[in-house]
């Protein structure tokens, strides 16, 4: 378009002149309005254009028709004309060039402006919605940005003119030691002032309400592009109370879970009713951390507590018994509540131990199946209040306790008729016999205080011999005990009328299968002998059936064992049994055991009869009652027997 006006516009404008007439008196008026045209619509180009064309067509029409030549003047007003339309048209073009290259520059900078504006928004929205708390400073300290979350977590409540208004003085900063920080010593300052970059820096908020918050802080400084400068710091923050609180919950609750587990092992340790006592207290005191445990169980009557057992500390003297409803302890019976007393001074405890020496208690009752069977508390000699925890950890450990102490207590009763009935069935005395030496031992060991099987008996024959018997009948309980009963009772009834070791153990084998109530499973090993003194010799008729062979001691100091093997008795209708015949010369011996004496678990057979071999070559002219003796107290040292033990020996002085 302002090419086409740049050829248009000059012959246009000699068209013009010539219609009108005055091109003599202003020559060059219509093409310098022809060139400024052109170069407004075309810019330089077009000026151009427009300038060349109009000095091509001066000197075309200036020429008079069949004139061949210029003067001087007429050229230097062509150069004239030329340069300064040219200079007309760059300064125009220049001009226009300028207007665009500013609007165009405007328009980048307003563009640049709305988007610097929409992400300034974008990150301010950001800054609002972030569940942390943002706070930046520029380089003189001054708080430039702060979101509204900071507000909440430092200055909730407060009227704020925007999230940017600060309150400097509106909380309290604290270290967990208490302390305060000083001015300039908060993690957005120490940023600031030397470019630490702070992470994770708990600090205890005491806002203007009274309220307490703890805040975990990351803090940065903002460094300029060079990386040497810092322009400001930022700071970020959250409210940590609730993650706190639930993590302490946590740790007392499997604190918690750990005490309990505690006096549960206890409760499982197997211990008779007294020492349970002892270690269910010592537990108690050791997991509440106080200076002493009492335990209180009720009486017969039902009215009235007495102390068992206290550890941590010297009571006043003999026990006494403390009436239901009476003192801190009947009080807490006769409730079935716990009692917390953080001032023992405004109690009256019957038991002025309690006042004199300690200033704390907190007490909870002992029951089992709905009713209390007695008292536990434990007490501390410096002023304490016990938390809610505690009285709650105090009150499941009386729960386990009443019923660990229950089962102790009816184990010990079944472990004591059991001992009972199982000496009912022994000898209580070891007979006088001329010429012989006796010495005998019995060791029971149930850890479910069970009733063993092993035995052992010394009686007459009808003949005027002895019978010695050791035995063993399979299992525990009152099915092993009833065999044992019927067994001796048989070998009894049975010496009475033979005297044949050999022919008494068949009799009691034909009484076992006979029985219709033993069962197939019961059997029953024994070592049968019998003794015939004589002025100068003591004969020894041996039978065993399915029994360990006896150790013979003798006088030079040997040890071997003696005997044949036989079948055990109450599970083949016709065992094979043999007797051996022997003399015991003097200062020999016979010693006749269960395999309770030589089987352990922890050591195995084969090293329990190297132990008892060892031993017994010492014993040569040893008295009977040494041999069992040092059996007791040396060989159950090295290695604690598993199973009951019964052990008879015989000596010819």
């Amino acid at each position: 378009m302002g090419l086409a006006l740049a050829v248009i516009l000059p012959v246009a404008g000699v068209g013009l002149m010539r219609a009108i007439g005055i091109f003599d008196r202003l020559p060059a008026a219509p093409f310098f309005v022809a060139v400024i045209a052109a170069t407004l619509v075309g810019r330089l180009s077009a000026g151009v254009l427009a300038s060349c064309l109009s000095s091509v067509l001066i000197v075309w029409f200036e020429l008079p028709v069949g004139d061949e030549s210029l003067d001087l003047g007429d050229l230097i007003g062509v150069a004239v004309f030329m340069t300064s339309t040219f200079l007309i048209a760059y300064s125009l073009s220049s001009t226009d060039a300028a207007r665009d290259a500013a609007d165009l520059a405007g328009a980048e900078i307003e563009t640049l402006a709305r988007a610097l504006a929409a992400e300034r928004n974008t990150m301010r929205q950001v800054l609002q919605q972030m569940p942390n708390g943002v706070v930046v400073s520029d380089r003189e300290g001054n708080i430039i940005v702060r979101n509204v979350r900071s507000l909440d977590i430092l200055e909730p409540g407060l009227d704020s003119d925007g999230p940017d208004d600060v309150r400097q003085d509106s909380w309290i900063a604290r270290r967990s030691d208490g302390s305060r920080y000083r001015a300039r010593e908060l993690p957005l300052d120490r940023s600031l002032r030397t470019g630490e970059v702070v992470l994770g820096e708990r600090i205890e908020i005491e806002r203007h309400d009274g309220t307490v918050v703890t805040i975990e802080v990351d803090s940065a400084p903002i460094r300029s592009t060079d990386e040497e400068a810092i322009e400001g710091a930022v700071s970020v923050f959250q409210d940590v109370t609730e993650r706190i609180e639930t993590q302490a919950r946590l740790a007392a609750s499997t604190r918690r879970l750990q005490q309990l587990q505690a006096v549960t092992d206890a409760t499982l340790s197997g211990l008779g009713f007294d020492d349970l006592a002892q270690r269910l207290l010592g537990t108690l005191r050791a997991v509440l951390e106080t200076d002493s445990a009492t335990l209180l169980l009720l009486d017969r009557s039902g009215t009235e507590l007495v102390e068992h057992s206290t550890v941590g500390v010297e009571t006043d003297g003999p026990a006494v018994t403390v009436p239901l409803g009476l003192g801190i302890a009947g009080k807490i019976a006769s409730t079935a509540t716990p009692l917390v007393a953080d001032d023992l001074s405004t109690f009256e405890p019957k038991r002025h131990w309690l006042t004199d020496v300690m200033s704390s208690l907190m007490g909870a009752p002992l029951v089992f199946r709905g009713e209390v069977r007695g008292v536990i508390h434990v007490a501390t000699r410096d002023p304490r209040r016990f938390s809610v925890d505690e009285l709650e950890v105090l009150e499941l450990a009386a729960n386990r306790i009443a019923s660990a102490l229950e089962r102790a207590s009816l184990a010990d009763g079944r472990a004591a008729m059991a001992q009972a009935l199982q000496r009912s069935l022994l000898p209580k005395s070891l007979p006088e016999i001329h010429g012989v030496e006796l010495a005998a031992l019995y060791r029971p060991f149930s850890p479910d205080d069970e009733i063993g099987g092993d035995f052992y008996d010394v009686f007459p024959h009808g003949d005027g011999s002895w019978a010695v018997v050791v035995g063993d009948v399979s299992g525990k309980g009152p099915g092993a005990a009833a065999v044992m009963g019927l067994a001796a009772h048989t070998l009894r009834a049975s010496g009475r009328y033979e005297s044949r070791p050999s022919a008494v153990l068949r009799a009691l084998n034909d009484a076992l299968i006979g029985a219709e109530w033993v069962s197939a499973e019961r059997f029953c090993t024994v070592c049968q002998m019998r003794l015939r003194p004589g002025p100068d010799q003591l004969r020894v008729t041996l039978c065993l059936a399915g029994h360990p062979m006896p150790y013979l001691i003798s006088a030079d100091g040997s040890v071997e064992q003696v005997g044949a093997a036989g079948t055990i008795l109450g599970s083949f209708a016709d065992p094979n049994l043999h007797d051996v015949s022997f003399d015991l010369g003097p200062g020999d011996a016979l010693i006749a055991f269960t395999d309770g004496l030589i089987e352990h678990r922890d050591v195995g057979v084969e090293t329990g009869e190297r132990r008892l071999r060892e031993y017994l070559f010492g014993c040569s002219g040893r008295p009977a009652e040494e041999v069992v003796w040092g059996i007791e107290h040396r060989l159950f040292d090295e290695s604690l027997p598993d199973d009951d033990i019964a052990l008879v020996v015989v000596r010819r002085p």
